[in-house]
C-alpha cells in the first residue's frame, strides 16, 4: 500500500454533463469527507448525493461512491466523485482535495497502484490501456477479454507445464544415485515441444492483435487517372486527396484509416502504376509496387468509361494470386451491357461504381468487410498486447529451442532446470512477476491521467 493518497480527474478536460474525479489512498476518506456535506454517510460501495463545500458556499452538487481496502480497483481505500463536467467545476474541486494534502496522480498511477497491490497483473493493465485507446469494435472486445484475464490464464497454463518438468528434473537430479528416471530424454522433449506449441499460439493471437490494432493496410491501385484518390474522397467523405484530370497527380501514398465491420482500415491512395515520366514519378510507382507487394488485400480501380487498357492489365497481373476487390470506377459514364462486358472480361469479378456519384459504395464496404472478417474468422480470439510481450514471447521460443538441444543432446539435469527456469522467469515477466521497476515505470507512463 502506498503511503500518500492521489486525485485526478477520470474524464476529459472539456464540457460535458458529467465528469469524475478519483481518490485512492489511506487519507481517501477523510479529505473527501471533509469538503462533502455528508460525509459522515460514506460506507463502502454505497452512492452518497450530496455537496461539496468550500468555506460555507456550495461548488456544486455531487454523487459520491467510496470503497474500502482492498475492494476497490486500486486495492486502497478509494472514492470516485462525479460531478458536473464543466473543467472549472472540476478544477476546483481538485483544488479543495489538493489542499487536503493529496497530490494529483501521475500517468497510469491508479493502474500501477492496482498492479502492485496485486489486483491486476500487467497482461490486463495492457488490457485497460488497449480499451481506452482502441480504434475498432474487435480490439476492444479482444482487450476486454484480457482484462478478465484471457492472456494471464494461457500464460499460466504454459508456466504449470513448465513447473511439473522442471520438477520432474530436479526429483530425477536429486535420486541420481539410485538411478530412479523421473523424465526420460524422449519425453522432456516431447513434453517440451507441446509447451513450445502453447507459446508459438500465443505470440500468433499477439501478432494478430498487433495486427488489428495498427489497421488493416488497403491500397487502392492502378493506372493513373482511373479515379483512385476520387474513390478515397469518397470513402472518406472529405476532400482528403488531390483530383485533377492531369494523369499522374498523386506522386505519393496518401493514407488515412476508417472503421469498417469492427475493424479499423488504412486506405491508401498510391501514385499511378505506368511508364514514369520522371524521377519523382519512378520513385511514386515504386512506392505503389511496394504497397501491393505487403498487402494481403488490394482494391484495383478499373476506369470503366475507357475499358481495360495495357496498363490496367498489368497492374491486375500484378494483383493476381492475392486478394483483390475490383472497381469499375466511372460507371456512370457507360450503359448496363458495357459493365457486363466488362465483368466477363475480368471473370466475372467487378463493382459498379462511380466516385462521383456514390454508385457502388455501400457494396464496396460490404465486400471489405466481408473479406476481412473471412480473414479474422479463425483467429478473431486474439490478444492485445505491446512489444514487450512478443519480445518475451519470443525470447522465450529461443530459450526453448536452446533447452531442447540440451536434452537431446543428454546434457546436465542441472543445467536443464537452469534453463527452464530461465523460461519461467521469462514467462513471469509478460504478467509481471518477474519485472524490472523502470520496465513497470515505462509501462504506465503511458497510460492516461485518472487511469
Amino acid at each position: 500500500m502506498s503511503d500518500d493518497t492521489i486525485c485526478a480527474p477520470a474524464t476529459a478536460p472539456v464540457n460535458s454533463p458529467i465528469a469524475m474525479i478519483r481518490v485512492s489512498g489511506p487519507d481517501t476518506f477523510r479529505a473527501v469527507a471533509s469538503l462533502f456535506s455528508r460525509g459522515k454517510a460514506l460506507e463502502h460501495r454505497r452512492a452518497v448525493y450530496g455537496s461539496i463545500i468550500d468555506e460555507g458556499s456550495i461548488v456544486d452538487d455531487v454523487v459520491v461512491v467510496g470503497y474500502r481496502a482492498p475492494s476497490s480497483f486500486t486495492g486502497e481505500d478509494m472514492a470516485e466523485i462525479s460531478c458536473h463536467g464543466n473543467p472549472i467545476v472540476v478544477n476546483r474541486i481538485l483544488a479543495l482535495l489538493l489542499s487536503r494534502g493529496l497530490r494529483i496522480a501521475e500517468p497510469g498511477e491508479f493502474s500501477s497502484r492496482a498492479f502492485l497491490n496485486g489486483k491486476i497483473d500487467l497482461t490486463e493493465a495492457e488490457a485497460i490501456n488497449h480499451i481506452i485507446t482502441a480504434r475498432g469494435e474487435w480490439e476492444i472486445e479482444a482487450a476486454v477479454r484480457q482484462m478478465h484475464g484471457s492472456l494471464r490464464v494461457a500464460i499460466d497454463r504454459i508456466r504449470q507445464g513448465l513447473v511439473e518438468l522442471k520438477a520432474d528434473i530436479e526429483c530425477g537430479i536429486d535420486f541420481s544415485e539410485e538411478e530412479i528416471e523421473f523424465v526420460g530424454e524422449e519425453e522432456a522433449s516431447c513434453r517440451l515441444s507441446e509447451i513450445r506449441e502453447l507459446v508459438e499460439t500465443v505470440l500468433r493471437r499477439c501478432r494478430v492483435g498487433e495486427r488489428v490494432s495498427r489497421g488493416i493496410d488497403l491500397p487502392i491501385v492502378g493506372r493513373p487517372n482511373v479515379g483512385k484518390s476520387s474513390v478515397l474522397n469518397l470513402m472518406l467523405n472529405a476532400e482528403r486527396a488531390i483530383v485533377s484530370s492531369i494523369p499522374g497527380t498523386t506522386r505519393d501514398t496518401i493514407s488515412e484509416s476508417v472503421r469498417m465491420g469492427g475493424l479499423f482500415i488504412n486506405l491508401m491512395d498510391t501514385a499511378g502504376i505506368d511508364t514514369p515520366s520522371c524521377e519523382i514519378e519512378e520513385i511514386g510507382i515504386g512506392l505503389s509496387l511496394a504497397r501491393m507487394s505487403s498487402s494481403s488485400l488490394l482494391m484495383v480501380v478499373v476506369d470503366a468509361s475507357s475499358g481495360i487498357l495495357g496498363e490496367d492489365r498489368r497492374v491486375l497481373d500484378l494483383a493476381a494470386g492475392k486478394r483483390r476487390i475490383v472497381l469499375l470506377n466511372k460507371a456512370d459514364l457507360v450503359d448496363d451491357e458495357a459493365l457486363a462486358r466488362l465483368r466477363e472480361e475480368l471473370g466475372g469479378e467487378g463493382i459498379s461504381f462511380s466516385a462521383k456519384t456514390g454508385r457502388g459504395l455501400k457494396e464496396l464496404e460490404a465486400a471489405i468487410v466481408s473479406t476481412l472478417a473471412g480473414d479474422f474468422a479463425d483467429q478473431r480470439d486474439f490478444f492485445v498486447a505491446d512489444i514487450r510481450m512478443t519480445a518475451l514471447l519470443e525470447e522465450a521460443l529461443a530459450v526453448m529451442e536452446r533447452t531442447d538441444g540440451i536434452i537431446k543432446d543428454k546434457g546436465p539435469g542441472e543445467i536443464i532446470a537452469f534453463e527452464l527456469q530461465t523460461l519461467l522467469d521469462t514467462l513471469g515477466a509478460v504478467t509481471g512477476e518477474v519485472t524490472a521497476d523502470d520496465v513497470l515505470n515505462s509501462i504506465f507512463s503511458r497510460f492516461c491521467i485518472g487511469k
